[in-house]
């Protein structure tokens, strides 16, 4: 065997990790675009059907929102518009998509 051919498998898993910390990354994005774009648009500016929502790429609501603050948020809802998330995504997704709101700009 040669030393290339025992360097694979580690190539293979090297590449399988980078590619599924890649495609975490998307989720959130993913996960935004899908099921929170509607009323808060893709690039975070609210629709007019999110009437009081804050922009979320307002650089002074990103400076003074924590990712957790969204996490809940996703997770409660806000009445009477936005419902709860809680039972329609996991822990994971949620967290995905805070941390994408917190890159938005």
């Amino acid at each position: 065997m040669t030393r290339t051919m025992k360097l694979a498998p580690w190539l293979v898993i090297c590449l399988l990790v980078a590619v599924t910390g890649l495609l975490a990354d998307d989720d959130g994005k993913l996960l935004f675009e899908t099921k929170c774009a509607t009323c808060h648009g893709k690039d975070g500016v609210a629709k007019p059907m999110a009437k009081g929502s804050a922009n979320l790429n307002d650089p002074a609501w990103q400076a003074k929102t924590k990712i957790e603050a969204v996490e809940q948020r996703v997770i409660e809802g806000k009445a009477p518009l936005m419902k709860p998330f809680k039972d329609k995504l996991t822990p994971e997704q949620i967290k995905a998509v805070a941390a994408y709101v917190k890159t938005l700009k």
